[in-house]
C-alpha cells in the first residue's frame, strides 16, 4: 500500500486536483533458492532462545558464528500472550529495566541467524513447479472449488477489466490449500521486444504486499525471544540511525504492526528513486529522513511505510543479518522455494557506495523483471525501474505468480507446507487475530495483515500494494482455505487488483448480483437535521506531513467534503471522486451504497464518524480499512475556501493595476509617501500574481504527470512560488508598518489622497494580512522547508 495507482484515481476533478495518497492506499494500502549470492544455512544443532535481544550499537554488525534457534512449541512461544490481545490492553507488570547495551555481534559468516524450518521427522523434498488442477476435491466445508471454472470466470473479469482501464500485462495465482488452481498471466510485461506474462517467471513489483514477509521474520524474532511486542524498538536498532522523541512514549514492535505509531506521512522525492545513479542503503536514509512524531503511539491507526521499514531494520539487528534482503532470502525464500522473489533490485555499482547498498539483484532474475507502464491515452509507455532500497522490507519486493502461490499456501497451512514451517501456531493465530479493538467488520490490523470484511461475506487477511507503476493484492479466505493473489504492471491497473478478488469470491458464493442499497426513508435528511448537520463537512486525513511546504500539499490532497443528501445519503468527495454510503442499523456507521464501488469507497470501506459523548458533535471518522482517521478541519483549512480566498486576492491585485492605469484625478495629489506606496503595492501585486500562477501551473501539470509528485520533490515550481510569496509577504509587511504614514502624511502644498483611496488602501493591506495568515497555517510560506 505503499501508493494506489495514480492517474486512474483522479475521477472527474483530474483538473483541479493531484493525488489521493491512500495512501493508499495503498491500501494501499504486498516465494527454489535464490540466485544470488548469499548461501543457504547450514545444519546446526538446536540453540536456546536468547533472553536479552542484541543491543544495536552498529550499522552493519560484523560477524559470528552463531547457531539457529529453533522454535519452541507453540504454548511455550515467549509471543503468545502479547500478540492475542488487542487494544485496549492492561498495563504491563514492572519489569527489570533493560541491560545496557553492549556490542552487537557480527554477522555470521554464512548468513543471519537461522530458523529451523523442518517440521521435526518430516521429509523435505525439493519444491516442483506449481502446475494448475484440473480439479479438487474440497479441503473444507466449502462447495468443491473447479479449476476450469476458475480460468473460464477470471479470463473473462481480467480481461475485460484490463481492457477498460489499459492494462498491459497482469499475473493471477488462486490456491486452495497447497494445491494451485490458476497460475496466469495476461497481456505483456515488456514491450521492446514484445513479452508475453508468464506466472512461472515474470517478477511483478508487489508494493507494499511486501509487508507480508517483514511481519513473518517479526514473528519467527518473537518466538525466538529475540524481540518483543511491547519494548522500545529503540532497544533493537543502531543509535546512530534511531533515536528516540522524548516529549513521546517509546514506539513499540506492536505499534509498527498496527500503524499506531504516531509518525506523519512524509513521502514526496524519496519514497521511490528513480535514478540509478543516486542510490542509498537504508542507515544512510532513516540517518536523513525521520518523520516527526505527532501524536502518542497507540492512539489509533495512520499508515506508515516509513514504520514497517523500520520494523524491518530492527528485525535485521535482532537476527544479525547482513540486511533485509538477505534476511528475507534465508527465513522466507530459500525455505519455501520462492526462487524468482527477491528484495533486490537491480543498478549498476559505479559511483555507489557498495558498503551501504545489498547485492544487486542477479542477471537471471534482471532479465525476468517487468516493465512498468503508464497509458497516455493513446499508447502504453515503459517506465524506469522504481529503487526502494531504503524501504525494501515495507514495499521493495519483486515476485512471480507462481512464488506468490507458494506463499498463500503456507499462510493457509497455518506456517507449513510440504514438511517446512515457518512460524508456529501461536504466529498462524495472530495472523488472524487483530492488535486493536475495531467495530466489527473493520480491520484491527492482524500481525500487520489487514482484515476485511469482501462484498461476499467472508473475513479475509492479506495485504494490498503498489508503486507508481504497479499495483498488487494478496487475499487470504481461510473459511474457504482459498488464496487469492493479482498483480498489474500498468499504473491504471488499482481497480483491476482491488475488484477481482472480491469478483472471484462473489462467484464462487454464488452471490454475483448486488443491487446498490438504498436508504430507509426513516433516515431521511428532514427527521434527523442534527444528526447529519453534525456529520456535513471537511475533513484532512491523518496520513500526511505535518508541516512545510510537502504539509501544504498532502492537506491540500487528503481533505475531503462530507454533504449528506435528502434521503440520508452520504456523500463523500474526495481527489479520488465521489462515493455514496447508506445509514447503518448503528448510529454513527454508514456502509458504501455500491459493494463493488470503485470510487474512494474501494479503499475506505464503511465509515464510522466519532461523535462526543453528547452526541452533538462529531471530531471525526475512521474507515474499515483503517489505514488513516480523517478529523474535521476548521474552514481556513478548507481548499474550497481557500481557492476562494485567492479569487479575491486576484482580484486585488488586478484593481492596484487598474487604479495605477487610472492615474490620480485632477484634484488629487499624492504625497510623496503615498506616491512610494503605490509603486510598493504594484510590484507586491506582480509578486502575488506570479506566485498564485506558478503554483496553479504545476498544480494542473500534475493531473497529467501525478507521479512526478514522488519523483520530482521538492517541485522547482512549489519551491519558487513559496519564494515568490515569501517575499511578497515581506513587502505586505512594510507596507502595514508603514501604513500610518500614507494616512496621516500631508504634503507641503496640501498634497493628499481622498479618504476613500487611504481606506481602500488600508482594506486592502487588512485582507492581504489575512490571506498571509490563511497561507502561514498552512505552511505555504516556507520554501525552506520540504
Amino acid at each position: 500500500m505503499a501508493f494506489r495507482g495514480i492517474v486512474h484515481r483522479f475521477g472527474p476533478k483530474s483538473k483541479t486536483a493531484a493525488l489521493l495518497l491512500a495512501l493508499g492506499l495503498v491500501c494501499a494500502a504486498a516465494g527454489p533458492a535464490v540466485t544470488q549470492s548469499t548461501p543457504p544455512t547450514a545444519d546446526v544443532k538446536p540453540a536456546a532462545p536468547e533472553t536479552v535481544p542484541p543491543a544495536a550499537t552498529s550499522a552493519s554488525p560484523p560477524g559470528l558464528d552463531l547457531k539457529p534457534y529453533v522454535p519452541a512449541p507453540a504454548s511455550e512461544a515467549a509471543s503468545s500472550s502479547a500478540t492475542a490481545s488487542v487494544r485496549p490492553r492492561p498495563k504491563p507488570k514492572p519489569v527489570a529495566p533493560p541491560a545496557p547495551p553492549v556490542p552487537a555481534p557480527a554477522v555470521p559468516a554464512n548468513g543471519p541467524i537461522g530458523y529451523q524450518t523442518t517440521v521435526p521427522g518430516a521429509v523435505v523434498k525439493p519444491a516442483a513447479p506449481m502446475v494448475a488442477a484440473s480439479a479438487l476435491p474440497p479441503r473444507t466445508a466449502a462447495t468443491p472449488i473447479s479449476a476450469e471454472d476458475i480460468e473460464t470466470f477470471t479470463d473473462s473479469v481480467v480481461r475485460t477489466l484490463m481492457q477498460r482501464d489499459h492494462v498491459l500485462g497482469a499475473t493471477v495465482a488462486v490456491v486452495q490449500g497447497n494445491t494451485p488452481l490458476l497460475l496466469k498471466g495476461y497481456g505483456y510485461d515488456r514491450l521492446a521486444p514484445l513479452r508475453r506474462v508468464d506466472p512461472n517467471s515474470s517478477l511483478f513489483r508487489i508494493g507494499s504486499v511486501t509487508k507480508t514477509f517483514t511481519w513473518i521474520v517479526a514473528r519467527q524474532e518473537l518466538e525466538a525471544g529475540r524481540i518483543q511486542m511491547d519494548s522500545s524498538i529503540g532497544n533493537y536498532l543502531p543509535a546512530d540511525v534511531y533515536s528516540e522523541d522524548r516529549r513521546f512514549k517509546p514506539i513499540t514492535l506492536r505499534e509498527l504492526m498496527d500503524h499506531t505509531s504516531g509518525y506523519e506521512d512524509t513521502s514526496l522525492g524519496h519514497l521511490f528513486q528513480l535514478n540509478g545513479s543516486r542510490l542509498i542503503g537504508a542507515d544512510s536514509y532513516f540517518r536523513v529522513h525521520r518523520p516527526k512524531r505527532v501524536r502518542q503511539p497507540g492512539e489509533f491507526s495512520a499508515y506508515s511505510n516509513f514504520g514497517a521499514a523500520l520494523a524491518a531494520r530492527a528485525l535485521q539487528q535482532t537476527a544479525r543479518a547482513k540486511d533485509v534482503p538477505t534476511l528475507m532470502e534465508t527465513r522466507i525464500f530459500q525455505p519455501l522455494g520462492m526462487s524468482h522473489t527477491s528484495l533486490r533490485e537491480p543498478y549498476n555499482s559505479q559511483g555507489l557506495d557498495l558498503e551501504d547498498l545489498p547485492t544487486p539483484l542477479s542477471a537471471e532474475l534482471t532479465q525476468d523483471l517487468s516493465d512498468g507502464f503508464v497509458w497516455d491515452g493513446a499508447t502504453y509507455e515503459a517506465q524506469p525501474f522504481e529503487h526502494a532500497i531504503p524501504l525494501s522490507g515495507a514495499l521493495g519486493a519483486s515476485s512471480t505468480a507462481q512464488d506468490m502461490a507458494r506463499l498463500m499456501a503456507m499462510m493457509l497451512g497455518n506456517g507449513q507446507i510440504d514438511g517446512i514451517q515457518l512460524f508456529n501456531a501461536d504466529s498462524a493465530s495472530a495472523f488472524r487475530q487483530p492488535l486493536l479493538k475495531m467495530p466489527e467488520g473493520y480491520n484491527g490490523w492482524a500481525s500487520g495483515l489487514m482484515i476485511r470484511q469482501a462484498p461476499a461475506g467472508f473475513t479475509t487477511y492479506g495485504h494490498g500494494g503498489a508503486t507508481l507503476w504497479f499495483n498488487a493484492n494478496m487475499v487470504i479466505v481461510p473459511e474457504m482455505n482459498l488464496g487469492i493473489f493479482i498483480a498489474a504492471n500498468t499504473q491504471t491497473g488499482a481497480a483491476l487488483t482491488a475488484s477481482y478478488p472480491n469478483l472471484l469470491l462473489d462467484h464462487l458464493s454464488g452471490d454475483t448480483v448486488k443491487p446498490p442499497l438504498m436508504p430507509s426513508p426513516a433516515n431521511a435528511y428532514a427527521q434527523h437535521r442534527d444528526y447529519y448537520r453534525a456529520i456535513a463537512g471537511q475533513y484532512v486525513s491523518t496520513r500526511r506531513a505535518y508541516g512545510g511546504l510537502e504539509g501544504a500539499v498532502t492537506r491540500l490532497l487528503n481533505t475531503v467534503d462530507v454533504t449528506v443528501d435528502g434521503d440520508g445519503r452520504l456523500i463523500l468527495d474526495t481527489q479520488n471522486g465521489l462515493s455514496a454510503f447508506v445509514p447503518a442499523s448503528a448510529t454513527g456507521f454508514f456502509t458504501p451504497q455500491d459493494a463493488e464501488d470503485s470510487g474512494p469507497a474501494s479503499a475506505t470501506g464503511g465509515l464510522h464518524f466519532l461523535f462526543n459523548a453528547n452526541g452533538t458533535h462529531v471530531s471525526g471518522f475512521e474507515t474499515a480499512s483503517n489505514v488513516a482517521r480523517y478529523e474535521r478541519v476548521g474552514w481556513w483549512y478548507n481548499p474550497s475556501v481557500v481557492t476562494l480566498l485567492t479569487a479575491i486576492m486576484i482580484a486585488t491585485c488586478i484593481f492596484v493595476w487598474i487604479m495605477l492605469a487610472k492615474g490620480p484625478g485632477r484634484n488629487e495629489h499624492p504625497t510623496e509617501e503615498q506616491g512610494r506606496a503605490t509603486v510598493i503595492s504594484a510590484c507586491l501585486s506582480l509578486l502575488w500574481l506570479a506566485a498564485i500562477f506558478v503554483f496553479h501551473t504545476w498544480h494542473e501539470a500534475l493531473a497529467d504527470n501525478p507521479g512526478s509528485l514522488f519523483t520530482h520533490w521538492p517541485a522547482g515550481q512549489v519551491r519558487l512560488a513559496s519564494a515568490l510569496a515569501f517575499v511578497a509577504m515581506l513587502g505586505t509587511l512594510y507596507q502595514v508598518a508603514t501604513y500610518y504614514l500614507v494616512y496621516s502624511g500631508r504634503g507641503r502644498y496640501g498634497d493628499d489622497w481622498p479618504t476613500w483611496q487611504k481606506v481602500a488602501h488600508g482594506l486592502m493591506l487588512l485582507y492581504w494580512l489575512f490571506y498571509i495568515f490563511i497561507l502561514t497555517i498552512w505552511g505555504a510560506l516556507e520554501p525552506w522547508s520540504w
